[in-house]
């Protein structure tokens, strides 16, 4: 396939409504069906991640804070962004070198979710809440202090715990909370780093398989997940990289999502930008917090929704356990 061909493809596969996460994942998509591939390493200053063609020759190269925005600033740089939404999805989805070396100061080699979550606990324990929404393609997140004041909030970021992660990263009293309680604390993205191990991804019908090597040696092959974010955490869990805890608690939410019984071939993020899409549009107050995984709630409906990651996949778990009706609130229909 040319390169103006793959270009065409993109161009139809691309849905603004599903946000940055829902636009890097159908490209992705793209890239694999032309038979090019896609890889990530884990970094000091986060995640490196290329795009190869059929030849194997690299034709995109980005750094991102975790593994999807960094496929997405290869996608960028690899030149199959439509024109039309490259630089909303570059301003939305992707960080600048401050942000990357702020948010590695707090933990580094790509892991965010566990800095997000002290953020969310330490907002909370201080009687305030996290509150996000869309912005654009991107997603931003507030710290709200007891007396509903925001404190500090993120620029549009590629999902919801970026964005939390970004705004902790640049305020002061939770960014040195935050690198206090992490320091000591191992780190599977350094792990990987230290044995070399390379992130291989193939995205087909809205699902990501992903293949960890070292070397010549596969630790874990083919590993299916919702996303990039779930498949790479679910192939280190089958490589043995995870603590045995950590590993546990994931398989229980993938075990108990109701996702994977309505599979709509669409990644997770899609589909929760579309959710987080309309709640935004009616002005819905959207709360998220962290309890034993990132949990959302919207103000006046009692149903909460739970992801591991992601609060995309909190939403989506809302919606699919709740009564759309009352959550999106549509307008009654008319003959």
């Amino acid at each position: 396939m040319s390169i103006q061909e793959l270009r065409e493809r993109v161009e139809r596969a691309i849905h603004p409504r599903e946000g940055v996460c829902g636009a890097c994942h159908a490209v992705a998509e793209e890239i694999c069906q032309a038979g090019w591939s896609i890889q990530a390493q884990e970094l000091p200053d986060g995640i490196l991640a290329r795009i190869l063609d059929e030849r194997g020759q690299p034709v995109g190269e980005g750094l991102g804070i975790v593994w999807s925005p960094a496929v997405l600033a290869a996608e960028l740089d690899a030149g199959l962004i439509p024109p039309r939404l490259e630089e909303q999805l570059r301003r939305d989805g992707t960080s600048d070198q401050e942000t990357i070396t702020r948010v590695a100061e707090l933990s580094g080699f790509g892991r965010v979710v566990t800095s997000a979550v002290i953020a969310l606990n330490s907002v909370k324990e201080a009687g305030g809440r996290t509150l996000i929404r869309r912005v654009g393609m991107g997603v931003i997140a507030e710290f709200q202090d007891s007396g509903g004041r925001v404190v500090a909030s993120s620029p549009p970021s590629y999902c919801p715990t970026c964005a939390v992660t970004v705004a902790a990263a640049f305020y002061p009293p939770l960014a040195e909370k935050i690198r206090a309680a992490l320091r000591d604390r191992p780190n599977t993205g350094r792990k990987k780093r230290d044995l070399g191990i390379v992130n291989h991804y193939h995205v087909k019908d809205g699902h990501v398989r992903v293949t960890l090597t070292k070397g010549d040696e596969t630790l874990a092959h083919d590993v299916l997940g919702c996303c990039m974010a779930y498949a790479t955490v679910k192939a280190e869990i089958a490589a043995n990289l995870v603590p045995q805890a950590s590993a546990e608690q994931f398989k229980l939410y993938c075990n108990l999502c109701p996702f994977k019984h309505c599979w709509m071939e669409k990644s997770m993020g899609a589909t929760g930008n579309v959710i987080l899409q309309r709640l935004s549009d009616i002005g819905a107050e959207i709360e998220v917090s962290a309890d034993g995984g990132i949990v959302a709630r919207v103000a006046g409906v009692e149903v909460e929704g739970r992801g591991t990651l992601c609060s995309l996949s909190a939403l989506t778990n809302m919606l699919l356990r709740g009564d759309a009706q009352e959550i999106l609130k549509p307008s009654p229909s008319r003959r």
